[in-house]
């Protein structure tokens, strides 16, 4: 698999973690993955081949759209490859979920929607496999477009950036009393934005942060060690919420997973 990145411009630099491609040859078909959920919208566009996907537990596949707007994922899910398949995107920062288009961050939550249902701009599709320079250029062309004249709630910016840096329980409270805004308005506010509550993007931010920690740690560690660290209460509430997440204990995670984690960061994150 070929994959890269490239930073965005610096007037994207408060909307757009990154612009990534990914490429899967023939020699690499069949090729089939179970993901796990990562912190970022996603505008993505299939130069070639859309993959198949299916949830965690569902009983058939679908083929993702070609150019379509994904909003925060909390589910586990198995990507298929059966063509080869060239693919681009952009990360944006989970602060940016409605700037973009404009619909509550909610909205998009667990959900691919087609650029046809958000924008008139069908075009982008058509710019982006015939762009003269590389399709990168032609992505960022569009998006300086979109977010003109655009500012993050800056409340919620924070928020993010806190939890981010530390996802206890006890450190969201101090952030809320600081704030001195009602919990009811922040709440109503963030989810506005980020398309989750802020219990559970804690919650994502913790598993994302256990997941590196498993990588990191290679068995040196045990698990009570990493859950501490990563933000949990104890070792039940870990392998609880892990499981929300992955399906898996950390226990079971496992080298495997923890590669194909790593391959979604690669590819989509």
């Amino acid at each position: 698999m070929i994959s890269h990145r490239k930073s965005p411009a610096a007037a994207l630099a408060p909307f757009v973690r990154h612009y990534w491609y990914f490429e899967i040859g023939e020699d690499e078909l069949p090729f089939a993955q179970m993901s796990f959920p990562y912190g970022s919208f996603e505008l993505i566009c299939y130069l070639e081949n859309p993959n198949l996907m299916r949830w965690a537990g569902a009983g058939s596949d679908f083929f993702e759209p070609e150019i379509f707007y994904a909003g925060q994922l909390t589910r586990p899910y198995v990507m298929t490859f059966a063509k080869k398949c060239r693919c681009i995107g952009a990360s944006l920062y989970p602060w940016a979920g409605n700037l973009l288009y404009p619909f509550p961050g909610g909205e998009f939550t667990n959900q691919l929607v087609p650029l046809s249902d958000l924008d008139n701009d069908a075009c982008l599709y058509h710019r982006l496999l015939n762009c003269a320079g590389t399709p990168f250029a032609c992505l960022e062309d569009y998006l300086l477009k979109k977010f003109a004249g655009k500012q993050a709630d800056l409340m919620v910016h924070h928020l993010c950036r806190s939890i981010i840096g530390n996802a206890g329980r006890d450190a969201l409270n101090v952030q809320l009393a600081e704030i001195g805004v009602s919990r009811r308005r922040v709440e109503q506010r963030f989810m506005q934005s980020t398309g989750l509550s802020m219990g559970m993007f804690t919650r994502k931010v913790r598993f994302q942060k256990a997941v590196n920690l498993l990588g990191k740690s290679r068995g040196e560690q045990n698990l009570t060690e990493i859950g501490l660290q990563a933000g949990y209460y104890d070792q039940p509430h870990f392998i609880n919420e892990y499981k929300a997440f992955s399906g898996l204990s950390p226990g079971e995670f496992g080298a495997t997973s923890l590669n194909n984690f790593m391959k979604t960061l690669m590819m989509v994150g």
